[in-house]
């Protein structure tokens, strides 16, 4: 199949131009060209530059390609620029490449057209497809900083708030018993009671205690796995912010993160959530009938250093090597959706 070339030909003989589209068409391209030969209308291409390649004759009644070849540059276009030439010696060839011409092709010599042609189509091709990866590199770079940001923040904010209920909570009620404690008297008449109230408040202080270690990490993902542990967190959740929880299966910390959100933003009656899995990935589901939000804002908020929840989850999905999903708009229920390669441990020879 012919490959399509769109092709712009700086050249004052007609039948010149032919002759090298005659060449790329008999090496297969399937030539869309126009010919012109006047600096006027060669600058007019080029403030709608969609060419693939430019053919520029060395020498012209009132230009020539190494001016056509300024132009270019001087508008940061990088397209393949290839001179053609009848009197072009090693001195100026020398000097044209150094100006940024890809090539050039004496008139007496066309059959090496085509193979210059593909050369330097390819070469074009490298170099966009090494700065995509380039670019792709450095974006993945940022968004790993900002990861990196966002978990100093997590870390710092866990670590406030587990001071604060260390404090607020535990601290004070072992103050608390303490003072009881030493008030304490076997012959008052309430002493039973009074007992009996300081054993309630220090099973209160290791409810909490266990809490804030089921929060840290679910002790069921270790003992009972992934199913158990978030059946028992979207529990606590649905107990806590009072919607009714739904959970199915067929048999994390981004499920928390996600129930973590509908908790704190989504104003939602129900949440459904979905684990399912097969041979090759781990499927999470979680929905809600909230009240929404804009994705679009929140990626922008995101990456503006503002709400990084978001983010973060993309982030983690990312580095697991998954894939998320997130579907919402403002007034309509919330879909997070996630796919996570599973990995499985070999078992090696028998």
């Amino acid at each position: 199949m012919p490959t399509p070339l769109k092709l712009l030909i700086l050249e004052d003989n007609a039948f010149d131009a032919e002759l090298e589209v005659g060449q790329l068409q008999a090496a297969g391209y399937d030539c869309d060209w126009l010919r012109v030969q006047t600096r006027e209308d060669f600058e007019a291409c080029l403030d709608q530059p969609d060419f693939e390649l430019i053919l520029a004759d060395y020498n012209l009644p009132s230009f020539d390609g190494l001016s056509a070849l300024g132009l270019l540059n001087e508008r940061g276009l990088e397209i393949p620029f290839v001179l053609i030439s009848g009197t072009l010696g090693e001195e100026r060839a020398i000097e044209s490449v150094k100006a940024g011409a890809t090539d050039y092709v004496m008139k007496e010599r066309l059959e090496r057209l085509a193979p210059v042609v593909t050369r330097a189509l390819n070469d074009r091709l490298e170099v966009v497809k090494r700065r995509a990866a380039q670019q792709a590199l450095r974006e993945a770079h940022r968004r790993l900083q900002a990861l990196s940001v966002r978990l100093l923040q997590v870390e710092e904010t866990e670590r406030r708030r587990f001071a604060r209920e260390l404090h607020d909570g535990v601290g004070q009620m072992l103050t608390a018993v303490k003072l009881r404690l030493a008030g304490l008297n076997p012959s008052l008449a309430d002493y039973a009671s009074r007992r009996s109230e300081c054993v309630a408040a220090i099973d209160e202080a290791l409810e909490q205690v266990r809490r804030m270690s089921r929060d840290l990490r679910p002790s069921q993902l270790d003992d009972l796995g992934l199913v158990a542990a978030l059946r028992s967190h979207l529990d606590r959740q649905a107990g806590g912010a009072g919607f009714k929880p739904n959970f199915m299966h067929d048999g994390v910390p981004l499920a928390q993160e996600a129930l973590s959100n509908i908790a704190r933003h989504a104003h939602a009656s129900e949440v459904w959530v979905t684990l399912a899995g097969t041979e090759a990935e781990l499927r999470l589901e979680v929905r809600d009938n909230g009240r929404g939000f804009d994705v679009a804002a929140a990626r922008l908020g995101a990456a503006a250093g503002r709400s990084m929840g978001l983010l973060s989850m993309e982030e983690r999905a990312t580095l697991a090597g998954g894939r998320l999903a997130l579907d919402s708009a403002p007034g309509k229920e919330t879909r997070l959706s996630l796919a996570l390669p599973l990995i499985r441990a070999s078992s090696g020879p028998t």
